[in-house]
């Protein structure tokens, strides 16, 4: 029954729409035949009772005759409105033209996309050359064999080739040495390399890095916050350790705030495009590092550059600028105008002469800014950085103080502190706070623990007292294998060996406060005594050969050839002989150093001489800066003369 009716259906529906299309065509004809519906359901053998004929049949006929009447009708709508509004009708018909033209060229021009891309499109054969030369050759080197290869001479007289820019991979630091990982070391460098080595590469002013406080402190965190805080400090990514953060650098360094950004470099790019804008003046020391630069690119400001560290210079440029105002009658206060400089310079390690400057800040009516990512931690009676090496302070002689973490606070991030209006303005303008996740909370406890650290007050943790009486005999050897101790012995033996343990100064060999200070400045100052004392065997072999141009009282040394050496070369081949004597260093005189001509070059506005950059560090001792000492003695001479004597 239910086939019989969905087979009536259709032939109702087929019959009906063969009659409609027969209507439109004879539209226009007056002899068009319309057929009656008793016509079209005997055509579809469709049987309809008597008494449900005329309702139906007063229905079908409406429907054809409004049918037949649509064409004609739009016709003589279409008629009137464009009589009334004939620009409706422009308009109206444009966009249909338009829309109509816009889905043919879509289509002729998917078709033409298509053909170009099958014509051009590699073939089978080729995607399978290209994929074995690249796993064949794999990609291009950093640096090219014959510029960046140097040579390391064995006890033999032979030559064993090192690349340039390889790098290595350090697998720990504890104290003063940095141990690498020699199966991925040995990947990209044929040389033999020692396990560890003396650590004089990284920024690790005050042996952060090394500190067991800081790093339970850290393992803590982690296991509290987990790793990421998952989000930008504006929106879901700010946590109580940002917050305690901010709040101990504010009140370690009086100011009235702080903000946190996730990385040190984007601290000072943010702040400083915060604050300057298109039209503002900034006048800028030649000599600043490459975020600060980045940030005056990014601001858009008018820039004029005086010569590193030169106050003639600065007075100079500040007096023309003061001339132009007169000459075009221009008020100072039309346009926001900062000073923009480094406390210590992180690429020449010498310290702005900020007394000066903030006199002639004050003179001509600018503002400060300073970025003093090397200086916090390493200057000051404090480590309150080089505005306190200086006699001043923030907010009263400099407006805008911006540092990264990432040095001698051994944290992620950087902070810019001031007022409340320079912290709440970078909240909603510095776009590295705004568009970057915040940093992981675990760090910013250990930014809180290595400011403590400074100041003296170190957190060790609050520890239980532990009942050795109760415990068993396993878990007291697991608790002394635990600190190292000796796990031989009879209970009560154990039991002895854990109080003493406890009893002796947590500590331990743990300096904060002055003493940490004290001792960093006393290795610079040896370290800097050391290389320029002429009696000295090893030093002596420098002596006209490098030269030192950083400040004596900067954790950063840098020695560069000195000008008898230096002259007749280019600044590729003074590179390469840093380099050489960098990675003689490092392979046979197991002391790590840095060579800055291959990286120090880009971005910057004023490029220094190729170097080897040291750095002094608290968890250094007078041997450590003896070996140092010899080691570049010894590559020097073996870099410079060997050399020398091949090239006659």
């Amino acid at each position: 029954m239910a086939g019989k009716f969905t087979q009536h259906v259709f032939n109702l529906g087929f019959s009906s729409g063969r009659a409609i299309h027969n209507l439109l065509l004879d539209a226009r004809s007056s002899s068009a035949h319309w057929p009656s519906l008793s016509e079209v359901c005997s055509i579809a053998n469709v049987d309809i009772s008597s008494d449900q004929l005329p309702s139906i049949q007063s229905v079908f006929t409406y429907v054809v005759t409004f049918l037949s009447q649509l064409p004609n009708r739009y016709r003589i709508w279409w008629w009137n409105l464009l009589q009334s509004d004939p620009l409706h009708v422009l308009v109206e018909t444009l966009l249909i033209v338009a829309c109509i033209a816009l889905v043919v060229l879509q289509r002729r021009a998917d078709w033409r996309f298509s053909q170009e891309r099958k014509k051009g499109a590699p073939t089978d054969k080729d995607i399978e050359h290209l994929l074995k030369d690249w796993k064949d050759n794999g990609r291009k080197p950093l640096v090219s064999r014959k510029e960046g290869t140097i040579t390391a001479r064995s006890g033999r007289g032979e030559s064993k080739y090192l690349e340039v820019g390889s790098g290595l991979v350090v697998d720990k630091i504890e104290g003063s040495r940095l141990f690498l990982d020699l199966e991925l070391s040995k990947e990209k460098n044929n040389c033999k390399l020692p396990e560890s080595v003396l650590n004089f590469a990284t920024l690790d002013y005050i042996a952060t890095s090394s500190s067991p406080i800081l790093r339970k402190t850290a393992l803590d965190a982690l296991k509290h916050y987990g790793c990421g805080s998952c989000g930008p400090r504006g929106f879901y990514g700010t946590i109580d350790a940002h917050l305690e953060a901010e709040e101990a650098v504010s009140n370690f360094l009086g100011t009235e705030g702080a903000i946190l950004y996730s990385d040190g470099a984007s601290a000072s790019t943010s702040t400083l495009a915060a604050f300057a804008k298109r039209g503002d003046l900034l006048i800028v020391d030649e000599g600043v590092n490459e975020a600060l630069l980045t940030g005056i690119n990014l601001s858009r400001a008018n820039v004029r550059y005086f010569r590193h560290n030169d106050m003639k210079d600065l007075r100079r440029i500040l007096e023309k600028v003061q001339q132009q105002d007169v000459s075009l009658k221009r008020k100072a206060t039309d346009q926001r105008r900062f000073l923009v400089v480094e406390g210590m310079y992180r690429n020449w390690g010498t310290l702005a002469p900020l007394k000066e400057i903030v006199a002639l800040k004050e003179e001509f009516h600018y503002r400060l800014i300073v970025d003093d990512s090397h200086g916090i931690g390493t200057l000051g009676k404090s480590g309150r950085g080089s505005l306190e090496h200086a006699g001043l302070k923030p907010m009263v002689h400099c407006e805008i103080l911006t540092f990264s973490l990432e040095n001698a606070l051994g944290s992620i991030g950087g902070m810019t502190v001031g007022s409340e209006e320079v912290v709440d303005h970078q909240r909603l303008s510095g776009a590295g706070y705004c568009f970057s996740a915040s940093a992981p909370p675990f760090l910013s406890k250990v930014c809180v623990q290595s400011v403590k650290r400074l100041q003296g007050s170190l957190d060790e943790g609050e520890e239980e007292a532990s009942n050795y009486d109760d415990m068993k005999v396993a878990e007291l050897k697991e608790e002394l294998k635990k600190r190292g101790l000796k796990t031989a012995g009879k209970k009560a033996e154990l039991q002895s060996r854990l109080r003493e343990h406890d009893s002796e100064p947590a500590a331990g060999s743990e300096l904060a406060g002055p003493a940490l200070l004290d001792r960093l400045r006393e290795n610079i100052s040896h370290l800097y005594s050391t290389l320029t004392n002429s009696s000295h065997p090893y030093a002596l072999k420098l002596r006209n050969r490098l030269s030192i141009t950083s400040d004596p009282l900067s954790p950063l040394l840098y020695l560069r050839l000195a000008d008898q050496e230096a002259t007749g070369r280019t600044r590729s081949e003074q590179t390469l002989i840093m380099d050489q004597i960098a990675h003689h260093c490092l392979v046979n005189g197991t002391v790590a150093v840095v060579s800055t001509g291959g990286h120090v070059k880009k971005y910057l506005q004023l490029v220094p001489e190729p170097s080897l950059r040291l750095v002094a560090s608290a968890s250094h001792d007078k041997e450590d800066v003896e070996v140092l000492v010899k080691a570049l003695g010894e590559a020097v001479e073996s870099v410079l003369v060997h050399n020398a004597s091949q090239m006659e």
